[in-house]
């Protein structure tokens, strides 16, 4: 038995969750004048998106006047990859992105060398040097650190597993009487696969590809022996799925429920049962287009943050879906499933004909649920600094970037990446209350193996790990 035992999930039950419309977390403010923080630097802003259920808040924005509300003209561009949206950031295209939590780290850790040999190995001399001509008038730009603005979103994400896991007997966590038969199962299932199947993630800094792994670890499932850890398109883990190639995927939504209706897979686990209250998606921008743009900045997190709130209060969910289901954000043929996730309830699909869904209130919090690992004055959009040290702890862990080591200066580097100034004078204009400080313990019973997270020791942390790259 490896020393991490899978122990049992927490349930969530819908008693003990709330939407909250107007909490000690501070008034909605989509009901309140506009805060004034100054004359804005820039008033056109374009910002990417990527179609998901967690890109809501900049809809929401955009469709009921939070923006313009602050004086703000905002085009919302649809990005087809998580690194597409990265790539118009850098080059100037956009202001703004939707982002993965763990973007600004990946960034500020990726190889230069590593890109520079790839580059020498797939571009011609023409094309290198028009490159290098490109790279060197946007210079500033391309050297520009991606930072985080404010949360937009916690949890959200799922695991879900092929046709032929379920044909082995696999099924969703609550069809098991105990943690431990959940435990055998799964981790015989990976144990008698010929050859290690692949496993599809959105993108290697993606939270679903750190809690997939952690989820696996607690299976005595080694994430980088048992089983091959791949980005991959929506289109290719179809094929992959119906192949029998790829037997899983871990992925936010909209595409798990579409692929679940389809009856291509079933939901193996949600990932706010392997950490509840993880950090998910962020608003980010480039350092230098902060520092440019202060005023801006604190009026787009403003707008943002209003949005978040009428997110989360429950009168308004039947306004949502019609919103987010237009085609400037969802792709064509999206299916209409993740509208439930809204009102708090969650499929997680199957190969036979028995229902399978589950009421699931907090399977994404955009503002504040009063849940038992969200309690004011903590909130969603609240960029907590403890956050990014689990991420980078894994990051080092499945030495992802060359990561082999704690880094000595990392402290420096997350307050850069995550900077709290701006959202903190926006907090304030909101009367909403702000944690005091920046680091945090998460409990063991935040997570499915029961191990505590002190960031202020990430290395015995990291040393606790038997399974590691």
């Amino acid at each position: 038995m490896k020393r991490r035992q899978f122990l049992q999930y927490s349930t969530l039950t819908a008693a003990g969750l709330t939407f909250a419309a107007c909490t000690n977390q501070g008034s909605t403010h989509f009901t309140q004048p506009a805060a004034n923080f100054g004359k804005l630097e820039k008033t056109d802003l374009q910002i990417g998106i990527v179609s998901s259920l967690d890109c809501l808040p900049l809809v929401v924005a955009k469709e009921k006047g939070m923006f313009k509300k602050y004086g703000l003209n905002v085009t919302l561009v649809k990005q087809p990859t998580w690194d597409k949206g990265q790539e118009e950031l850098h080059s100037g295209k956009l202001d703004a992105v939707q982002t993965l939590f763990a973007m600004p780290l990946w960034e500020y850790f990726s190889s230069k060398e590593s890109k520079s040999q790839e580059q020498e190995e797939n571009t011609s001399r023409s094309n290198r040097r028009r490159r290098q001509k490109e790279r060197e008038e946007s210079k500033s730009k391309a050297n520009a650190n991606t930072v985080a603005l404010m949360g937009l979103n916690i949890n959200g994400n799922s695991i879900s597993l092929s046709e032929t896991a379920w044909k082995a007997g696999l099924r969703s966590r609550q069809a098991y009487n105990s943690l431990g038969e959940f435990q055998e199962g799964y981790n015989k299932f990976f144990r008698e696969l010929k050859t290690p199947p692949e496993f599809a993630i959105a993108h290697p800094a993606a939270m679903a590809n750190y809690t997939t792994r952690y989820w696996l670890g607690t299976m005595g499932i080694d994430a980088e022996r048992d089983v091959k850890i791949k980005v991959l398109a929506p289109q290719d883990i179809t094929a992959g799925l119906e192949s029998g190639k790829v037997v899983g995927y871990a992925t936010d939504e909209f595409f798990n429920q579409q692929t679940l209706a389809d009856k291509k897979a079933f939901t193996a686990s949600l990932d706010r049962d392997i950490w509840q209250g993880h950090p998910e998606k962020i608003l980010a921008s480039l350092d230098t287009w902060l520092k440019e743009n202060p005023i801006t900045a604190k009026a787009l997190m403003a707008a943002v943050l209003e949005a978040c709130q009428f997110c989360d209060n429950q009168e308004n969910v039947t306004a949502l879906a019609p919103i987010l289901g237009k085609s400037e954000y969802t792709n064509p043929g999206t299916n209409k499933n993740w509208q439930k996730i809204l009102a708090g309830s969650y499929n997680y699909g199957g190969f036979d004909a028995k229902p399978q869904v589950q009421k699931v209130s907090d399977f994404q919090i955009f503002h504040f649920q009063s849940t038992k690992y969200l309690q004011s004055p903590n909130h969603a959009n609240f960029l907590w600094h403890s956050h990014a040290v689990w991420v980078l702890t894994q990051m080092v862990r499945w030495n992802q970037q060359k990561l082999t080591d704690y880094p000595k200066n990392a402290d420096g580097i997350i307050k850069q990446l995550y900077p709290v100034e701006g959202y903190a004078a926006v907090a304030k204009a909101f009367w909403l209350n702000m944690p005091k400080g920046q680091l945090k313990i998460e409990q063991p019973e935040m997570f499915v193996d029961r191990i505590a997270f002190d960031p202020n020791k990430p290395m015995e942390y990291l040393n606790g790990f038997e399974l590691r790259a």
